[in-house]
């Protein structure tokens, strides 16, 4: 009379060195991933005081201020002050040219990080919101 094998199915789980090869890849995929969102994702604010105590990338929107109309540095930086709806201003250091219809913008987007070292705030990228677009819609709904 046969018997079974009291071993069968009682196997443990073997760690073999191709399951450490796949899960060190995943770990890094979800370590890459976590990095590039990270860094990706920066916070609206509409506050310069909240931009400042942040110390990461934000998208600060707010205003520029009356009379101001920016200049490029030594460093051909194109910078301008901008103020928030409470009328903190903070300086903004943009490194690319000015943007088109800068003068006439409504609200301006400077999307980066505040420098406390230098006291102005990096932008990385700017948008500008074009009066003259939304000039259209209005005539239109007014129509």
């Amino acid at each position: 009379m046969a018997t079974a094998s009291s071993d069968f199915g009682r196997r443990g789980f073997v760690l073999k060195p191709l399951h450490i090869i796949g899960i060190a890849i995943i770990a890094l995929a979800i370590g890459l991933g976590y990095y590039g969102l990270q860094s990706a994702l920066r916070p609206y604010t509409t506050s310069v005081a909240e931009a400042i105590d942040s110390g990461r990338g934000v998208q600060l929107a707010g205003y520029l201020v009356p009379g101001e109309q920016g200049h490029y540095d030594a460093q051909s930086n194109f910078t301008f002050q901008m103020q928030d709806n409470t009328g903190k201003v903070v300086q903004v250091v943009y490194p690319k040219v000015k943007p088109a219809n800068f003068e006439q913008a409504i609200s301006i987007v400077a999307i980066g990080r505040y420098d406390s070292s230098k006291g102005v705030f990096l932008a990385d990228d700017m948008l500008v919101k074009c009066p003259s677009k939304y000039q259209e819609q209005l005539d239109q709904s007014q129509g």
